[in-house]
């Protein structure tokens, strides 16, 4: 575990350009330095996929523990509280407590979220103490239920950063048809070796809502968001767009409808992020023979803040 943060009395051996970015970390909100602040500042990120372990295998869209480390590092400092309403198998909350963030998981999904509690508990064993005998991870707090009713148990302006990734609304029903029929035998049923399934049957459940009521729902949600986000503080979602063939869609930008209902509820559009992941995505025939399509094998962050009185 990183302990660079701490503070062992001895400034000695502490260099000029060292000293003097330690200046420089208690003027910014994050902690960051000028150089780790633009190093951050990528718009593409090629560098964060990972593999993931096999328990974590059953959601199939996890995303990995280094993209949540990079965004608390760029959108938060340490003892803030982050935030994950749709907490899959916990990997948001892990890099949280790693990171001395305090974190809230809420999922939905009973089977999820005891993967979720299970992994971070096996992080708490892991981490091993510094040499003062002392462990420096956040605090956490998990919710088994439907964040639109957990959220709102929370107290305005409270948190400072939300990253999560939601379900995409019944895109899974109409991919496993798809798959069943024309993909049986093919790597893209087992992308990633990650099993596509349903998540639930819950009415509640974002991926079993069609468009219109998926749209609703997470409008509600970005409403909760906004009200307990800290002024100034941000709000990232990791979002795919998709195709609805079935229903001849060619194309769904979904992140620029997230990013939409977050201006409505009152977030400032901050910035957008594109996730390549071409180096861990199969290429699949899509449309062959007769109509072409790209595949799209890389994700949007979108940022978003909520205004403070200085912006």
């Amino acid at each position: 575990m990183d302990f660079d943060f701490l503070d062992n009395g001895d400034v000695s051996n502490i260099s000029a350009e060292e000293e003097k970015k330690e200046q420089q970390r208690k003027k910014t909100f994050n902690g960051l330095c000028a150089s780790e602040w633009a190093e951050l500042s990528r718009s593409v990120w090629n560098d964060v996929s990972s593999i993931r372990q096999k328990k974590h295998l059953v959601h199939g869209a996890t995303f990995p523990e280094k993209l949540c480390h990079r965004l608390i590092k760029m959108y938060s400092k340490k003892g803030d509280l982050v935030l994950d309403p749709f907490l899959g198998t916990g990997t948001t909350v892990i890099a949280a407590i790693k990171s001395n963030r305090n974190a809230i998981g809420i999922e939905l999904t009973e089977r999820f979220f005891k993967v979720a509690n299970e992994s971070i508990l096996e992080v708490l064993k892991s981490e091993q103490p510094n040499l003062f005998n002392e462990f420096f991870l956040g605090q956490y707090k998990l919710y088994n239920g439907d964040c639109c009713e957990v959220l709102k148990q929370f107290d305005d302006s409270s948190v400072q950063l939300t990253i999560t990734s939601p379900p995409y609304a019944d895109l899974i029903h109409k991919v496993l048809l798809d798959r069943n029929k024309y993909h049986k035998n093919s790597v893209f049923v087992n992308e990633n070796n990650a099993t596509t399934n349903l998540y639930s049957n819950d009415t509640r459940d974002l991926g079993n809502m069609d468009m219109e009521h998926y749209l609703n729902k997470v409008k509600q949600i970005m409403i909760e968001l906004f009200r307990i986000t800290k002024p100034g503080g941000y709000n990232a979602w990791v979002v795919k767009d998709f195709r609805d063939t079935k229903n001849k869609i060619p194309y769904i930008d979904l992140h620029s409808k997230i990013a939409a209902i977050g201006e409505k509820a009152g977030y400032k559009y901050h910035d957008l992020i594109i996730w390549d992941q071409n180096q861990h995505r199969k290429l699949v025939l899509l449309g062959y023979p007769s109509v072409f399509y790209v595949n799209q094998n890389h994700s949007y962050i979108v940022i978003m803040r909520k205004p403070n009185d200085k912006s």
